[in-house]
């Protein structure tokens, strides 16, 4: 559970109205890692690490303004790890990426303390503008995981 600290992917493009805003992901498929690099990057927030799974003190000394967390491979159960993200990271947006297609468990994540719970069947596109909602609005719920009442 150790922190690999990087000062910058690289020069981000896109949007500048997050410049400025570090991330933190927390990704145990070391192959999805440089996709989801890409499209922090393309939101323009700044890489400060990334784990394989959540480094306490690490979140506790960095603080985010953003952690972005693969609920379908940590070694905590999604929900307790949430919680403890959000108390670790209080001001920081959680969002939580995830293969879960209920949406109970996306309101039960919202109620843990997520901002965002962005769905892996998402385009690459859904999930910069939902990470992008979630940065700027505070809150942010794939629609394939919205309770739509039915």
């Amino acid at each position: 559970m150790t922190v690999a600290k990087l000062k910058s992917v690289s020069e981000p493009r896109g949007s500048s109205r997050t410049r400025g805003r570090s991330i933190h992901l927390i990704e145990a498929q070391a192959l999805f890692v440089p996709a989801l690099v890409e499209v922090f990057a393309e939101l323009g927030l700044d890489l400060l690490g990334v784990s394989g799974d959540v480094d306490l003190h690490g979140m506790l000394e960095t603080q985010p303004d953003v952690v972005f967390v693969d609920a379908d491979y940590v070694n905590q159960e999604p929900l307790h790890l949430v919680s403890l993200l959000r108390t670790l990271v209080p001001e920081g947006a959680i969002c939580v990426y995830t293969s879960e297609r209920d949406p109970r468990w996306a309101a039960a994540c919202h109620a843990a303390g997520a901002t965002a719970v962005l769905s892996k069947n998402a385009r690459r596109g859904e999930v910069v503008a939902g990470l992008r909602d979630a940065v700027y609005h505070r809150t942010y719920t794939d629609v394939r995981l919205r309770d739509t009442g039915a």
